[in-house]
């Protein structure tokens, strides 16, 4: 199935995609110019600043120990940082003047954080600028990247698992069963996703594990209607009805008969919700009801900029708000590549 996958382009280019999205997620703080915990390291010197910027700076304050798991949740704070212009480095002073400041300044090594070479004057690259707290946009757009992934994996955990159940129980035990759980699924059907996500949210409040809650009991939907009815056609099948003779339990048929016959429509259906979820996650976060601030999150941070469209540095809600876009069309591109492959029922050449 592999080799078939690997002649659709449109396959191709989402898996490329996802890849240029998800191996910076994956090492997260590891290559995140600010290594602070939610790349939250406010230096208002700093703020919007072009996409290029390199500075020189002092870190004042007292080292503290690293952890393995910094790379998964973030250092504390380490320290001040004081963007400056370092003028003369003596022995046990430092003396420098503040960016964009004439004021001559000195400060003793002491108070300083010195980097892994012993040196005190520390250098960074903001290569897609900062924000209006003079936080660096990179490292927030990495984290939020991995924010919007793990929602949206998540997500469909939730979804598949919630969606399959109902739709293989309407599908199998027909009669009242499927009537009420229909019914069920009309409901849901009937109301905009977004307007259940909305309502969630108010309902469990803002964070992290409440988006993800709302996310996915939002999007099993569209999982519980197309397996209802492959059930519902698989139900009427030889193999079926021989393993219902044979006396087999119907937790024991659904395992081992339908789920089998179910896993192509399942795994388009997870790339889709992927793409769902990732996008009611950043509509959410834009409408204040997501994540919790200073989390970083793609639909926050288009929020935030919104008003320097009109700017010379528009560049800071543009960047989010493409990053949004190309995440969810790889995972659309992915779902038309895995459809055209498992799908029987479409031509050979499609």
């Amino acid at each position: 199935m592999l080799s078939r996958l690997w002649k659709k382009n449109a396959f191709k280019i989402g898996i490329s995609l996802m890849l240029l999205f998800a191996i910076p997620a994956l090492l997260g703080y590891l290559i995140t110019p600010d290594k602070t915990k939610d790349c939250n390291r406010l230096v208002p010197e700093l703020a919007n600043q072009a996409p290029g910027f390199t500075y020189t700076y002092l870190l004042s304050g007292e080292a503290l120990p690293t952890s393995y798991t910094d790379w998964l949740t973030g250092s504390n704070s380490s320290g001040t940082v004081i963007p400056c212009n370092v003028i003369a480095e003596n022995k046990d002073s430092i003396t420098y003047t503040i960016l964009g400041e004439q004021a001559i300044k000195s400060i003793s090594v002491k108070s300083l954080i010195a980097d892994k070479n012993g040196n005190y004057t520390h250098t960074s690259h903001a290569l897609l600028g900062t924000d209006r707290f003079g936080r660096d946009m990179l490292s927030r757009l990495i984290i939020g990247g991995r924010v919007s992934l793990t929602v949206g994996l998540v997500s469909v955990v939730i979804s598949l698992f919630i969606g399959t159940l109902i739709g293989m129980a309407a599908g199998y035990f027909g009669g009242r069963t499927d009537s009420l759980l229909s019914w069920l699924i009309a409901v849901f059907w009937s109301v905009p996703t977004l307007l259940i996500a909305l309502g969630l949210s108010f309902a469990f409040g803002k964070g992290f594990w409440q988006v993800l809650l709302a996310t996915g009991l939002s999007t099993w939907v569209e999982v519980a209607r197309v397996v209802r009815g492959q059930t519902l056609q698989l139900r009427q099948k030889e193999f079926i009805l021989s393993a219902i003779i044979t006396g087999f339990s119907p937790l024991y048929i659904m395992r081992k008969h339908l789920l089998p016959n179910l896993k192509g429509s399942l795994t388009v259906m997870a790339t889709t919700n992927f793409a769902a979820a990732i996008l009611l996650e950043s509509g959410l976060s834009f409408l204040g009801l997501g994540l919790a601030p200073p989390t970083p999150s793609w639909g926050m941070m288009v929020k935030e900029h919104l008003g320097n469209l009109v700017l010379d540095n528009a560049y800071l809600a543009l960047v989010p708000g493409m990053a949004i876009m190309a995440l969810v069309m790889a995972f659309n591109l992915v779902a038309m590549g895995l459809r055209d492959v498992l799908d029987t029922r479409l031509p050979s050449g499609t």
